[in-house]
């Protein structure tokens, strides 16, 4: 075999690699937007607010939410541990521990981001997806062009909020996406 045959050869296989590799992730490409909408009701001196997150699987491919069982962890490390592949977290942005005109109101170590007593620290969106005949796990997917939309109402006092609305799919490491909202409830 000449060396033109050789060289040939080499950039054919080569090109065959990367268009299909090009293929695979236009094909199997996974990519969630979260959406998130909130709408207050006033009931007397407190506020109704509804959180309602539209998941739209705007990918190529299926995604499926990481499914756990009671007591185990969606995620965990040395800052959170989370137990719903689909959750919502509230702070609560206490204005008194502003420090200056400008801040930045890091989820994990802003002193100014406290918790909402009788709030839980983390909602399970996907609490209607539960299968109680197989432990409460949670079965729930979207094909690609998939909208859901779920929702979590609570009553919370006047004040400023922050909320990070968290998905985990299969794979933890391709499979991860969140989104923090800001909300003031008058």
């Amino acid at each position: 075999m000449s060396v033109i045959s050789h060289l040939f050869a080499a950039f054919s296989g080569g090109g065959l690699w990367n268009l299909y590799l090009h293929w695979r992730s236009r094909t199997f490409e996974k990519r969630l937007l979260i959406d998130v909408h909130t709408e207050i009701t006033a009931l007397k001196n407190k506020r109704i607010v509804s959180v309602e997150v539209a998941l739209t699987n705007a990918g190529k491919g299926m995604l499926k939410a990481m499914s756990v069982g009671p007591g185990d962890y969606v995620y965990q490390d040395e800052n959170e541990r989370l137990k719903s592949s689909c959750g919502l977290q509230i702070k609560r942005i206490a204005t008194e521990k502003l420090a200056g005109e400008c801040q930045h109101l890091d989820w994990f170590n802003s002193p100014a981001l406290e918790e909402v007593p009788g709030i839980p620290d983390e909602i399970n969106l996907l609490d209607d997806y539960a299968v109680p005949s197989d432990g409460n796990k949670i079965v729930f997917w979207l094909e690609p062009g998939d909208v859901a939309h779920l929702y979590a109402p609570m009553i919370l006092p006047v004040g400023a909020y922050l909320m990070k609305v968290s998905f985990y799919g299969t794979n933890f490491q391709e499979d991860y996406w969140s989104r923090l909202v800001c909300v003031s409830v008058d």
